[in-house]
């Protein structure tokens, strides 16, 4: 009788521990999803759980259109969406292409200088 019992305390116990380490956790996190899920609008930023960046271009109660380039749009469902991409990821972003830019200017110079030398060597 003593270690039936026993047993069945054990039992809540296990149960307990398993509910405060495992499922109240999860839920948590996917209440947290949900939540950022139904806050998306046009125009954010968001990176899907395979990885591809976009902005968002239309939303509806299921499905979500990204563009991830100019004129190029993806369809996913919104469960897809792994989060939203802060404004100061953005703006490192921004740093990067402006450097990138200039290094492109300053190739295209390059470019421009050897057409010029090609010309003057055709010519004579």
């Amino acid at each position: 009788m003593n270690s039936g019992i026993s047993m069945i305390v054990l039992l809540v116990v296990f149960f307990f521990i398993f509910y405060f380490i495992a499922i109240r956790p999860q839920s948590k996190q996917r209440r947290q999803h949900q939540e950022m899920l139904d806050m998306l609008k046009k125009g954010d930023e968001v990176l899907t759980v395979g990885g591809i960046h976009g902005t968002v271009a239309g939303i509806t109660e299921n499905w979500i259109e990204l563009e991830v380039a100019k004129r190029t749009r993806i369809r996913f469902i919104k469960r897809a969406i792994a989060s939203v991409q802060s404004v100061e990821e953005d703006e490192e972003e921004e740093e990067y292409y402006e450097d990138e830019v200039v290094e492109d200017e300053v190739i295209d110079e390059f470019d421009e200088l050897d057409d010029e030398d090609a010309d003057e060597d055709s010519e004579e």
